[in-house]
């Protein structure tokens, strides 16, 4: 689902993100045209076996999907692509190192760490040169320190794209929940620049729809779209309203929330 956008008419690709672990919700996103899917691993319910069942259920719909894992879990880099991956999100990806050292997990020998497997056991012809599988490796900046060595993370050989977290960056660099101010936009425009400059994608995480135009002027590339448990919240919060209007009894009680992973 490629949209024309922003200045000079550019392709902006758009994902959607599950953090809930079923078949159905899985294959009813597929089915929408999103470029890919995002499971996500590090906040969602998904574990290795549900991961592996939605990677299957995306895969025989020709869907690719790529998967968030925090930059301490990288030894499930090669598991997650043996069964299918795409690719993966590093998550509050700060060190250098600690990105190359993902890249390395995702290909390889000689150029990587990665023990061959094939391409899902077998079942997805690969090229005949296993030095030619090069997954996805995306970094996710959260972080001040993120921020501050921006340049060096996207200078990566092997290195995907660059994907911005949107609250944990506000909250790293002092800013609590606003993403407003103008000093979250001047580092947000900063790290934009940099992957760009390194001929990388910039990705926006959990867009509301209200948001889409702002992070395209910012110059994102990819803008991965609000939540299936931001859609679910929203959508039975609005018929318990709509509801409560239409027989005159005012809402009570509910949970309240700022949305998942903004």
């Amino acid at each position: 689902m490629k949209v024309e956008a922003g200045i000079g008419g550019r392709s902006v690709r758009l994902a959607g993100w599950l953090a809930l672990p079923e078949p159905i919700i899985v294959e009813v996103v597929a089915r929408t045209g999103f470029d890919w899917l995002g499971l996500d691993l590090q906040h969602g319910a998904w574990d290795l076996g549900t991961a592996f069942r939605g990677i299957q259920l995306a895969d025989a719909l020709g869907v690719p999907v790529l998967i968030r894992l925090p930059d301490e879990q990288l030894a499930l880099i090669p598991r997650v692509l043996d069964h299918g991956a795409s690719g993966v999100v590093l998550a509050m990806a700060s060190e250098p190192a600690v990105v190359r050292g993902a890249v390395e997990r995702a290909r390889y020998q000689p150029a990587g760490l990665r023990s061959f497997g094939g391409q899902r056991y077998g079942l997805r012809q690969g090229p005949s040169n296993p030095e030619e599988v090069k997954p996805s490796i995306f970094a996710m900046i959260e972080t001040q320190r993120g921020v501050e060595a921006i340049d060096e993370i996207a200078a990566v050989e092997g290195l995907a794209g660059i994907h911005v977290g949107p609250a944990d960056l506000a909250l790293g660099l002092g800013f609590g929940a606003d993403i407003s101010t103008p000093g979250y936009t001047r580092a947000v425009e900063r790290i934009v620049q940099s992957a760009h400059d390194r001929g990388l994608p910039a990705t926006m995480h959990a867009v509301a729809p209200e948001q889409v135009r702002r992070w395209v002027d910012l110059g994102f590339d990819e803008l991965v779209l609000t939540t299936d448990i931001d859609l679910l919240r929203g959508a039975f919060a609005g018929l318990r309203r709509d509801a409560g209007n239409a027989l005159g009894i005012a809402a009570e009680g509910g949970a309240t929330s700022t949305g998942y992973m903004r």
